[in-house]
């Protein structure tokens, strides 16, 4: 085979797989469409919240601040992700605020639409709620509502366990100021979890599991779930928790029908 036909075959390859990486999802009409819902429970003994001596700005901190990593109640499990995957058009995503619980304030915004668009409100030393998602290759927007400064650490991991394999970003947070960071797929490259941390406040601990599509839910505080306007087919469908782990189940939808399906994690 000749230079000119390999340098060739090359190019086209390279062609192709950039334009896979960065197919965009297609917003669409639904018509009909399906609907699955359930719960997410969890059995085992639950760990205590971490606690932490605030000694860095405690005047807006606080004293003292907790950090629970696993939250459940009557085996009902709180914060799971659960993913819908396989679909490259359907219904647009969803615009829903997520706010967290407990001293802290922060929130995750979704202005939803043609795209997820999150937005990271940081208030009273707190990011958001313990888990959310994020879309590859769109810009996430970083706002410190608080009077001091946070530094925002995120890395890259494969396991739940939170191994870090690398840094994506590290930046200072000044007070009332916003930046804008994207999460690449060259970067996240065979991971979908990414965690979020302020290196000057170690309680300040978020994931965010990346998703393709907006047929995504994250349980409640009664484990329930649901995910609507589905179009007919068969998927992958994920839980996700970044310390308990990640199950699957492959699952047929049918036009206009409403499905049901629980997960179950263990200690």
């Amino acid at each position: 085979m000749s230079k000119v036909i390999k340098y060739s075959l090359l190019v086209n390859m390279v062609f192709i797989g950039w334009a896979t990486m960065v197919q965009a999802y297609e917003v669409i009409d639904v018509n009909n469409g399906a609907t699955i819902s359930g719960k997410v429970t969890f059995s085992g003994t639950l760990s205590d919240p971490l606690w932490f001596d605030v000694d860095k700005n405690p005047e807006v901190c606080g004293q003292r601040r907790s950090l629970t990593k696993v939250e459940a109640q009557d085996g009902l499990l709180k914060g799971a992700v659960v993913i819908l995957e396989g679909l490259e058009s359907g219904k647009p995503f969803p615009k829903q605020e997520r706010r967290s619980t407990g001293l802290g304030k922060g929130t995750f915004q979704y202005t939803g639409g043609a795209t997820l668009g999150l937005k990271v409100n940081a208030e009273n030393c707190n990011f958001g709620p313990f888990t959310g998602v994020l879309t590859p290759d769109e810009a996430v927007g970083f706002v410190n509502q608080d009077s001091i400064k946070h530094v925002l650490h995120t890395f890259v991991s494969l396991d739940a366990k939170g191994s870090v394999l690398r840094t994506l970003h590290n930046r200072d947070l000044h007070p009332k100021r916003e930046i804008h960071r994207t999460f690449s797929h060259g970067k996240l490259k065979e991971s979908r979890v990414v965690r979020m941390t302020c290196n000057r406040h170690d309680f300040m601990q978020n994931w965010l599991y990346a998703v393709k599509n907006p047929y995504f839910a994250v349980s409640d505080e009664n484990g329930n779930f649901s995910i609507d306007n589905i179009p007919p087919g068969q998927y992958t469908l994920k839980a996700w928790h970044p310390i308990l782990g990640l199950q699957e189940q492959e699952i047929q939808v049918t036009a206009g029908k409403a499905l049901a399906t629980d997960f179950a994690f263990s200690e």
